[in-house]
């Protein structure tokens, strides 16, 4: 693909019980969408935990650009172990 080409999408179906983060960067802006594999009822009294973090995680992105770096550095400082994690698996 060359700069400039859009890739075809890629379509990813999550399980009932899953809630999916995408992250995406265009015109050097980023985009945040948050699509979950089932609706949760507008007469719930509670959201269950797993959309409630994928919401907070997308509205932190959205609006705390620091927080783009803080998540980065500590990618970048766990990046060994996860690899070391990988090798002895």
């Amino acid at each position: 693909m060359t700069s400039g080409e859009k890739a075809e999408p890629t379509t990813v179906e999550l399980d009932t019980s899953e809630v999916a983060l995408i992250i995406g960067e265009e015109d050097g802006s980023m985009s945040v969408r948050v699509v979950a594999g089932s609706e949760v009822p507008d007469d719930a009294s509670e959201i269950p935990a797993a959309p409630e973090i994928v919401l907070a995680l997308a509205m932190r992105l959205l609006r705390d650009p620091g927080f783009h770096d803080e998540v980065l550095d500590w990618y970048y400082e766990h990046q060994d172990e996860m690899d070391d994690e990988d090798d002895a698996g």
